[in-house]
């Protein structure tokens, strides 16, 4: 019997989701993994514009602080595992759809987390088994998920966020316009999931003469317009 490729509101939100909070674990581990770099020998000015992109509340004073709440504080909601825990409450709501062999991907990251955070670790210790467990996430996740409705949901989520924090982190418009070029892929097969006002918005602003990611203005409406984007 063939199921309806038919997904409720409810589903498309937590599909959207999923995407998002599981890309955003990868994508901070890759900027953290930097930050950490820079931290083993540098002196606190050498990383402290690019910590403060990762810390953006300022919770954290000092290097330990840091690495640890980055990795390991629940309550922080810019913290990778308050990202995969978030990851993890979705998938499991579709664990029929995406089937328990992706979610194990997630299960395994939170439990060596809680794992590394009793032991006061670091997160060089969880960092690479995380990446690696993210990116098979993915790979499980498109081979197991059949409905292409559904997927392309979840990618546009995944699209979205990569773009997001390729904004944020001050990529370069070739970067950021190939980011864009990606997600509007996904656009033509779920043209009714986008805005098309504020598809327009960011072509407009996605100009290499308008181009500018220091201007604090122009980057807020970017973001502003990026997270926008999605009808959920």
């Amino acid at each position: 019997m063939v199921r309806s490729t038919v997904i409720s509101p409810t589903k498309a939100n937590t599909l959207f989701w999923l995407g998002r909070y599981e890309e955003r674990v990868y994508l901070t581990l890759h900027q953290l993994r930097k930050c950490y770099d820079k931290m083993i020998d540098g002196a606190p000015e050498d990383y402290q514009t690019f910590w403060s992109k990762l810390d953006a509340m300022g919770m954290y004073q000092t290097n330990d602080e840091f690495t640890l709440g980055m990795m390991y504080d629940k309550t922080y909601p810019c913290s990778v595992i308050a990202a995969q825990t978030k990851a993890m409450d979705n998938a499991i709501l579709l664990r029929e759809d995406i089937m328990s062999e992706s979610l194990s991907y997630i299960e395994m990251s939170v439990a060596l987390m809680n794992e590394c955070k009793e032991k006061s670790e670091k997160n060089v210790i969880c960092l690479q088994p995380i990446i690696d467990w993210s990116l098979a996430f993915w790979g499980a996740a498109e081979q197991y998920l059949q409905n292409h409705n559904a997927l392309n949901i979840m990618m546009t989520g995944r699209n979205i966020e990569n773009l997001d924090m390729q904004v944020r982190f001050g990529y370069s418009y070739e970067r950021v316009q190939l980011a864009f070029d990606s997600l509007k892929r996904y656009r033509q097969q779920k043209h009714d999931f986008f805005d098309t006002e504020v598809v327009g918005e960011l072509e407009s602003m996605l100009k290499k003469e308008l181009f500018d990611i220091n201007n604090i203005a122009y980057k807020n409406r970017l973001l502003t317009s990026i997270n926008k984007l999605a009808k959920v």
